[in-house]
């Protein structure tokens, strides 16, 4: 889709009126995700794809993420422990550097509708993947239940996989929850690392994301436009995490894994197939 004018971003979807409304949930559900369990993203990403397009999705949820992760980190940075984000800091740098050239081969070849399939493709692969891990959560913590405390290396490793995942899908963050609840590190100490990280690579992320042309004026605009409901949920999001019972946190998880299941499979049916244009 090549866009014009500041609202075609909205206006030269299929169907505006659904666009506009799930592209609404998915800024609202980013800062209250982001605020209210340090994540999100597996959610947000194929919905907001689902509302507008594999390009501008991806470019829109990246901006709103870059406002969501600055609130997150402001409400979380006391929590966040030096020794977990030691690792963590270099490997956003290097998971944004591999996560842009898997952009770029992705988006560099092919006609339209099949640069923007492979997209589709792999936001809700993605995003399927991490319903799954987050589902599996309480098994796969008592299968590793003998690790003891994160090595710099895992750290590291892990974080690079986190921001090839962010930057190709905006979607990754269960890969670390899994990760420290394995290690059985509460949700205020993971919430802080999330937080701190993913501050560093939404910011990073953006630079690929100009180079390649995904993220420009159209793109920007409708992310703008988004901002305010992401802090409005980001409120919410605080409140829910300051009050909220391990069982409560954990049933948030539930209702963004229904969610992001449900726009995951849409996707790999087809965005023109939903919305019936081929």
């Amino acid at each position: 889709m090549y866009v014009h004018t500041w609202l075609d971003v909205f206006r030269l979807q299929p169907d505006p009126t659904l666009s506009v409304a799930l592209a609404v949930l998915a800024a609202f559900l980013m800062g209250f995700a982001r605020s209210g369990i340090g994540a999100g993203g597996f959610v947000v990403s194929p919905l907001m794809v689902l509302a507008l397009g594999p390009q501008s999705g991806i470019a829109v949820v990246a901006a709103i993420m870059l406002p969501a992760a600055l609130t997150s980190y402001f409400q979380h940075k006391g929590d966040a422990k030096p020794e977990l984000l030691r690792p963590l800091i270099p490997a956003a740098f290097l998971g944004t550097t591999v996560g842009g050239m898997i952009l770029w081969l992705l988006v560099s070849d092919g006609e339209m509708a099949l640069i923007e399939r492979r997209l589709e493709i792999l936001v809700a692969a993605l995003s399927l993947v991490y319903v799954a891990l987050v589902s599996l959560r309480e098994q796969i913590a008592r299968i590793f239940s003998y690790l003891v405390s994160p090595t710099p290396k895992s750290l590291f490793l892990m974080g690079t996989g986190l921001g090839i995942s962010q930057t190709v899908a905006n979607s990754g963050s269960p890969l670390m929850t899994i990760f420290f609840l394995c290690y059985r590190i509460g949700k205020d100490q993971f919430v802080g690392a999330q937080s701190t990280f993913l501050l560093i690579q939404n910011a990073l992320k953006i630079i690929p994301l100009i180079a390649l042309g995904m993220l420009h004026l159209g793109s920007l605009a409708a992310a703008v436009l988004l901002v305010p409901l992401t802090f409005l949920g980001g409120w919410l999001g605080q409140r829910f995490f300051k009050v909220a019972s391990e069982k409560q946190f954990f049933g948030l998880y539930i209702v963004l894994l229904v969610l992001g299941f449900v726009a995951s499979v849409l996707l790999l049916i087809g965005r023109a197939k939903v919305f019936g244009i081929a």
